[in-house]
């Protein structure tokens, strides 16, 4: 039973090895994400007005998808290696 996401990149200029976290910790990154990015003074008005327009949407999906894994044995969800990178994203 999948319970956390692990996420993991590496390259030549960075490595970044993020701790599991739970998927309740992701749904509350998720929606701070949601809530900040309105304070984004770079980001592009359209991009903003969609990610305002569609929150609950947004919400609502990862929840389901959440939902759905929370049933589903550990699994990689996504794996790619180049010559200079790699990017593993485990579900837990």
């Amino acid at each position: 039973m999948a319970k956390k996401i692990k996420i993991i990149i590496k390259s030549e200029e960075k490595n970044i090895n993020l701790p599991s976290i739970g998927f309740g910790v992701a749904m509350t990154f998720l929606r701070f994400g949601l809530w900040g990015s309105r304070f984004f003074k770079d980001m592009d008005p359209e991009a903003r007005s969609v990610l305002e327009q569609n929150k609950g949407l947004i919400l609502d999906s990862a929840k389901q998808l959440f939902k759905e894994l929370k049933t589903m044995d550990p699994f990689t969800l996504v794996e790619v290696k180049s010559s200079d990178s790699y990017i593993l994203i485990d579900i837990l």
